[in-house]
């Protein structure tokens, strides 16, 4: 347990940062390189990222669960590693050939030439080895030390409007700075194996079935801002949906570190076969994100009327509207991060995840297109809920067959009523007071204070364990 609670706070500190750091940079460069330039930088980026994802075949969490299932034999984890290696090694090459067929004609050619650089560092990042092991110290600290030069380095070099290419190859070489930086560790976990022992081509399809349920979620996740464009020609709403998107899920990268910690740990007691732990890890897990998920949802939806005009400006104001629309997806998708990440993929029951991500798709696209030409950026929001309720509800079935979930989830329910009440003292204060960013920081400091009582008053059992651990280690 103590070794969980500290991969949790190694995570819980990285993700608080990684949500701070955008917010410093985004100012300055939005505007030293200008609107059109990071236009273009959005665009190679997103195009990157999609032949990673793709190319990638499923192989980064399928890796880490194969870690967890032999890291207490060096040489079978060793055999594991090296075999994963020379199949990311395999699956970039054909990505590559893929990714310089599509380039070539670009008017973007040469900042996609760039992002090789970015691209080989994805493919070959080694982080998922350690968070096999359960060892997010190292790759933890790496990365916080990559993103703070990262950011100096911005501050530094890019200086101008023509400075795009340079911004893009500072953030493609701090990939790689991160990605070499980590390999010296191995000679402690890795030892030589023989070749004839390697097996690659087993994995390929293992990892494939895991892959199956991401491109499935890729396609629901991604399919709302091009059926926006599509059906409304109105690019405006595209923004007002993106930009609420996007401070809706900033803090979910915090709530779900726990399921990159808890995975390995399960994936490890599944191979085991302690059915009992397995079931305490879920059930302490499932509290903590709705200890943190129902405060977040509300609180997002209480604080969007005066959060949007200061910090994205009056012409961003109807994405106060989608922010309040999407606000529940942040306890659908924490939810939904331990019944996918912490037990269907740990426990190799990937199936029910291509099952329940598809029929999202289905649900979504329908929704969408019924929606989005009367109601426009709203039917998307709406559209976005019934997609991110209906997996979480498909997993939970799927799951409570043999964990009994639901009953851990109908006990978090307290959660929701004390973040009920929170949220209808923040939303009346926003509306007395003027959307300044001082009614938002008032707001977010009278919202902890009224959760923080309730659950003190109730003496809430979880809230007082994890304080009384985190005071005991300082």
């Amino acid at each position: 347990m103590a070794k969980i609670f500290k991969n949790l706070m190694y995570n819980s500190i990285y993700q608080i940062v990684a949500i701070i750091i955008p917010l410093v940079t985004a100012p300055y460069l939005a505007r030293v390189l200008g609107p059109d330039n990071l236009g273009i930088e959005g665009v190679v980026l997103s195009v990157s990222q999609i032949f990673c994802t793709i190319g990638m075949i499923g192989l980064t969490n399928y890796s880490i669960r194969e870690i967890a299932y032999t890291r207490d034999d060096v040489y079978e984890r060793s055999k594991v590693f090296w075999e994963m290696l020379t199949a990311r090694f395999i699956v970039f090459i054909g990505t590559l050939i893929i990714y310089l067929v599509f380039i070539y004609d670009s008017p973007y050619r040469i900042y996609y030439f760039i992002q090789i650089i970015w691209l080989l560092a994805m493919f070959f990042d080694v982080s998922w080895f350690f968070a096999g092991l359960e060892d997010f110290g190292v790759t933890v600290a790496r990365n916080l030390v990559v993103r703070f030069l990262t950011i100096i380095c911005i501050f530094v070099f890019v200086k101008k409007v023509d400075d795009l290419g340079l911004y893009i190859t500072l953030c493609a070489l701090s990939q790689a700075a991160g990605t070499l930086s980590i390999f010296p560790r191995l000679r402690k976990y890795v030892c030589k194996v023989r070749m004839a022992d390697l097996k690659v081509v087993r994995h390929f399809w293992p990892s494939i079935k895991v892959f199956l349920p991401q491109v499935a979620s890729v396609l629901y996740l991604q399919v709302d801002k091009v059926m926006i464009e599509a059906l409304t020609n109105d690019v405006k709403q595209v923004a007002y949906y993106s930009k609420a998107e996007q401070l809706i899920k900033a803090p979910l990268a915090l709530i779900t570190a726990v399921s990159t910690v808890m995975m390995p740990r399960i994936a490890n007691e599944f191979i085991s076969h302690n059915d009992k732990k397995i079931q305490e890890y879920l059930s302490g897990s499932l509290t903590f994100l709705m200890l943190m998920a129902w405060p977040i949802s509300f609180g997002m939806a209480g604080i969007a009327h005066s959060l949007i005009p200061w910090f994205l400006g009056n012409d961003y104001l109807p994405a106060a509207t989608a922010m309040v629309i999407l606000s529940p997806i942040i306890v659908s998708i924490a939810a939904s991060s331990l019944s996918a990440n912490q037990y269907l993929l740990a426990t190799n029951q990937t199936g029910y995840m291509t099952v329940s991500y598809s029929a999202s798709a289905i649900l979504n696209l329908a929704v969408n297109a019924f929606l989005i030409p009367e109601f426009g950026f709203v039917g998307a929001a709406v559209g976005t809920i019934a997609a991110e309720y209906s997996v979480f509800l498909i997993q939970y079935y799927m799951m409570n067959r043999r964990t009994h979930i639901i009953s851990t989830f109908v006990r978090c329910l307290k959660y929701a009523l004390y973040s009920a009440i929170m949220y209808m003292i923040i939303a009346t204060l926003g509306r007395k007071m003027e959307a300044t960013i001082v009614t938002t920081c008032v707001q977010i400091l009278v919202g902890m204070g009224v959760y923080l009582f309730f659950l003190l008053i109730t003496k809430d059992s979880f809230f007082i364990f994890a304080i009384k651990k985190i005071l005991r280690r300082g």
